[in-house]
């Protein structure tokens, strides 16, 4: 009997250490999982439609001549100016996408997630491409007619780094995506895990910082200094999400906001439509609202937030982002002249969201599901090697 309690002292005395000598494990919330976040769906939407009305009524004074056939002053005087923040609905993808891309990766295998990715982007990608070749070669578009071969390039998605151009301009915000998912996996890889995230963060930002001041063009194209910034905080927000916020988090999320606004505002970046809009004193507050409205579904103040409704619309972004500008600008181009300016900007932009429902429902659904089930079936497919000549190998 004494020996029985010895040992269960001992054995106490040894669960106390280990406890003390483990590090403290963060937990995870509940209902971390379970939220559909509609909030974040409709709030993907409306970034959506920013940009496509910063295309329609806020593009540069010269590109609204090209497009419009007349300067802004005589076709949105005054909205002009204020739909000229709405590229700024480009940076809110981006914040977005570091949220979500890291909610749908947690607890992925690799595989699983390059099939995620690959499912998501090209499908629609292919059908855009596919729409926009056929508008652009079969009528007079502000796009002209280019050679076959950026048509070919661009179903790779790879034409930034072939130094071709885009099919369509707005075809550019893919391949920072693409990069962040290229970097990202290999955190995939080794499995997510708080710190490892938090480690990630950290050094995307000094190579953001540090790619372009020691000239190194292969890294500053991987890392994509304009754009990380958002990527990051997005990141952040989602940990603040699955866990809770932290002094860490709050540090990078504020540290990417000051990233942000430095490349937002600096002359010779991305972004030099700044330089020319009398109101770029309110970019600070317009990228500041961005990030504070990703913060509050961070926090889980739009829980209650569930509507059905969000959720169809987060389904309509990207193929509403895709096809909007060419079919949108050429509509401006071809009608600008003859129709009133602001009937054409309703009835385009509701025919381009209709018609990114049925493209969405219909075509780039299904062909997800096609390529989904071809590349997990790939592995299962492949032939077991065999000898080419079998005789030979029996003799030996």
């Amino acid at each position: 009997m004494m020996q029985a309690k010895q040992r269960a002292a001992v054995g106490a005395a040894t669960g106390r250490a280990d406890q003390a000598a483990a590090p403290p494990r963060v937990v995870a919330l509940p209902s971390a999982r379970r939220d559909r976040l509609a909030a974040l769906d409709g709030l993907r939407f409306l970034a959506a439609l920013a940009v496509v009305m910063f295309h329609f009524v806020g593009q540069t004074p010269w590109a609204m001549v090209d497009i419009w056939g007349r300067p802004y002053q005589s076709l949105f005087p005054e909205a002009h100016e204020f739909f000229a923040f709405g590229r700024l609905g480009v940076d809110l993808f981006f914040l977005i996408s570091g949220f979500v891309i890291c909610m749908s990766a947690w607890g992925r295998s690799p595989r699983d997630f390059f099939i995620s990715r690959v499912t998501r982007l090209y499908p629609m990608y292919w059908i855009a491409i596919v729409v926009s070749a056929c508008v652009v070669y079969a009528v007079d578009t502000p796009f002209g007619r280019p050679n076959p071969r950026v048509l070919f390039a661009n179903f790779t998605m790879l034409q930034v780094p072939l130094g071709i151009e885009s099919l369509d301009p707005v075809y550019w915000t893919l391949w920072p995506e693409l990069c962040f998912y290229l970097t990202f996996a290999v955190v995939v890889w080794k499995g997510l895990t708080y710190q490892r995230v938090v480690f990630f963060c950290g050094v995307w930002t000094v190579a953001t910082v540090l790619a372009p001041a020691a000239h190194m063009p292969l890294l500053t194209l991987l890392v994509n200094p304009t754009s990380a910034p958002y990527f990051i905080a997005g990141m952040a927000f989602y940990l603040m999400y699955r866990f809770r916020p932290a002094p860490v988090l709050w540090g990078i999320v504020g540290m990417s906001w000051l990233l942000a606004l430095h490349f937002l505002l600096n002359p010779h970046g991305r972004n030099n439509w700044a330089t020319w809009s009398p109101w770029r004193g309110w970019l600070v507050l317009a990228v500041t609202v961005i990030f504070l409205l990703v913060a509050a579904i961070a926090l889980g103040w739009t829980r209650r937030i569930r509507w059905r409704g969000l959720t169809v619309a987060g389904t309509l972004t990207f193929p509403l982002y895709l096809l909007h500008d060419v079919i949108g600008m050429t509509a401006a181009h071809r009608y600008g002249t003859r129709v009133d300016p602001w009937v054409l900007v309703g009835v385009t932009v509701t025919g381009l969201v209709v018609l990114s429902y049925l493209v969405q429902r219909f075509l780039e659904r299904p062909l997800a599901k096609v390529v989904g089930r071809s590349l997990r079936n790939a592995a299962f497919d492949l032939p077991s090697p065999q000898p080419r000549h079998p005789e030979r190998v029996r003799r030996l």
